[in-house]
């Protein structure tokens, strides 16, 4: 099968490796289609994140396949079921010459049927990679079912941290995590919510989706900015998506009075907050994407929410090197690779 493999080096390209095996409570899966972590396999395939070490990896983690092959212990998954998150190759394993960095780029990939092995095995382990593999319940297509990926993981964000009717929350990065974070942000209520970053041009999408305001890094003082708007009460919460700790340290005076700073992005060194573990100004935490399963099902089902919205193109898989490169230029913000041409 095809997978898509990174040296951590700056390259990236596709290779041919053996389909994986499943073992007696695994299932395989066709995988129909993988979105872009932007941050997050951008860093991977640059060598900047810390807990990745060993390379050439399998790159790839919003992942929607199809089961097409069950073990003979299965219980609870059925052929055809789709599923989020199927990987070539599980965290800490290795396939042939290759480790893992979850591997859905790929054309297959494994989920686990973590309820029956539980259930046969209360004593032993799993990897823990596998609870986010979770049933997809709704008619849609995979691009859109990749996006149920990031849209859990900025929901359960948000409740954890506490967000609600009027709280005022600005969201530091104008990705789509950021776009995200902003939407659910107005969903439960906020007011004002306001979008933070360089790129004018997905700021101005993110406000169509509905940020109050938006600030450009460049073009505005921001501290001041954030004065006016909140009346000099300050930001209830700042999230944020960038990565960059100075960026966020330097806004902890645009804080409220009880205002926390949430730190969500993938950081290049491990705890990188950690002197600030006992600040009451910071709150780190994170998602529950599990937990979220059925309110972003829900909210699908209600109309109320809209994946297509949260990618910007749809490429074959053949192309995932140019893809990569227009996210790079920042000529688009999230890319859905299709692993059929």
């Amino acid at each position: 099968m095809k997978v898509a493999i990174t040296d951590g080096k700056g390259n990236l390209w596709i290779e041919e490796v053996p389909i994986p095996q499943i073992n007696d409570y695994q299932c395989l899966c066709k995988i129909l289609a993988c979105a872009t972590c932007t941050g997050t396999d951008i860093k991977i395939i640059e060598g900047r994140m810390f807990w990745l070490k060993d390379y050439p990896v399998m790159l790839g983690h919003e992942s929607v396949g199809k089961v097409i092959k069950k073990g003979k212990k299965v219980k609870y998954i059925n052929e055809e079921d789709l599923f989020l998150r199927p990987c070539a190759v599980y965290p800490g394993e290795k396939s042939g010459d290759f480790y893992s960095a979850i591997g859905g780029f790929a054309e297959y990939g494994l989920i686990l049927d973590t309820k029956a092995f539980k259930e046969d095995n209360p004593e032993k382990d799993i990897n823990s990679y596998s609870i986010y593999q979770q049933k997809i319940s709704l008619d849609i297509l995979p691009p859109e079912a990749t996006m149920l990926i990031t849209l859990k993981e900025t929901s359960s964000f948000l409740f954890n941290i506490g967000v609600k009717l009027n709280s005022s929350v600005a969201i530091l990065g104008s990705g789509p995590v950021g776009m995200a974070l902003c939407y659910f942000s107005k969903i439960l209520g906020s007011n004002p919510v306001i979008a933070i970053g360089r790129n004018k041009n997905t700021l101005n999408y993110i406000k169509k989706l509905g940020a109050d305001y938006i600030i450009i890094t460049e073009d505005e003082n921001i501290e001041k900015t954030i004065k006016e708007i909140t009346k000099d009460k300050g930001m209830d919460f700042i999230i944020d998506t960038t990565g960059n700790k100075k960026f966020v340290l330097s806004l902890i005076t645009s804080l409220s009075e009880k205002g926390k700073i949430c730190p969500y992005a993938s950081y290049e060194n491990e705890d990188v907050f950690k002197e600030y573990k006992e600040d009451k100004r910071f709150m780190l935490t994170n998602p529950e994407e599990p937990l979220a399963n059925d309110y972003i099902h829900r909210m699908i089902n209600l109309n109320c929410l809209t994946p297509s919205v949260f990618y910007s193109k749809i490429l074959p898989f053949s192309e995932i090197k140019h893809g990569f490169e227009l996210l790079k230029r920042k000529e688009e913000f999230k890319i859905v690779f299709t692993m059929e041409e």
